[in-house]
C-alpha cells in the first residue's frame, strides 16, 4: 500500500466525524491533517478496552466502511486528541 493510499484512507477516516460537530455528515469530503511521524515509533503498546457492544459493532462498520481498521481508527483519534 504506498502512501498516497494510505493517506486517501486517512481523509475518509472516522476520526473527521468525531472531531465534528454534526457526525451525520458523509465523511467521504473531510478530511483531517494527520502528519506521518518519521518511522522511529512502532505500533507495540498494547491496551484493552472495554466498550458495549452496540458502540463496537457500529464503530466496526464504520471503519468496514471507511476501508480502515478499528485499531487504525483508534490510533487516528488518540493522535488527534493528544496533538501529535
Amino acid at each position: 500500500m504506498g502512501l498516497e493510499e494510505r493517506e486517501n484512507k486517512r481523509k475518509k477516516s472516522i476520526v473527521s466525524s468525531m472531531i465534528t460537530d454534526s457526525p451525520e455528515e458523509d465523511t467521504s469530503t473531510q478530511a483531517i491533517n494527520i502528519v506521518p511521524k518519521a518511522k522511529t515509533e512502532t505500533r507495540s503498546k498494547r491496551i484493552n478496552l472495554l466498550i458495549t457492544p452496540s458502540v463496537y459493532a457500529a464503530a466496526q462498520e464504520k471503519c468496514d466502511k471507511m476501508g480502515i481498521s478499528l485499531n487504525e481508527c483508534i490510533n487516528q483519534f488518540l493522535n488527534n486528541w493528544v496533538n501529535i
